[in-house]
């Protein structure tokens, strides 16, 4: 798996990915100014984005999305990494806490599984304390 960062030319692609997975597009106007994807041998698979807050040590892992070409080895290695990178980084930044939301359980799980803790129902908001 390799990470590299977001490029506006892949907003195109992430769109397609969205809508292929039933969600609108989000609008380009509002995603933060990091964003990550997560390529295997090439093939972005996996892509999300960080939010920092500005006034406490919180940043959220927002519009976390798969390729709807890529198997789900692929997509579960690429959140996998997605999340190791994203608490890295943020703690980098001096951020001690990641957060998350997502209403699909399968994907709860996947976030469970790299360390975030559940902390309502619904539409599930995750958290990892880095530190």
């Amino acid at each position: 798996m390799y990470l590299r960062e977001y490029r506006p030319e892949d907003y195109a692609m992430l769109s397609r990915w969205w809508k292929a997975h039933g969600w609108p597009g989000v609008s380009q106007a509002i995603l933060p100014k990091l964003g990550l994807v997560i390529e295997n041998n090439g093939k972005p698979v996996v892509a999300g984005f960080i939010y920092m807050d500005n006034s406490v040590g919180v940043a959220f892992l927002e519009w976390v999305v798969g390729s709807p070409d890529a198997t789900g080895k692929e997509i579960i290695a690429g959140i996998g990494a997605l999340v190791d990178f994203a608490g890295k980084r943020v703690l980098e930044l001096d951020y001690g806490v990641l957060m998350t939301a997502c209403r699909q359980e399968t994907l709860v799980r996947l976030y469970e599984k790299n360390g975030f803790q559940k902390t309502d129902e619904g539409l599930t908001h995750l958290v990892k304390v880095l530190r």
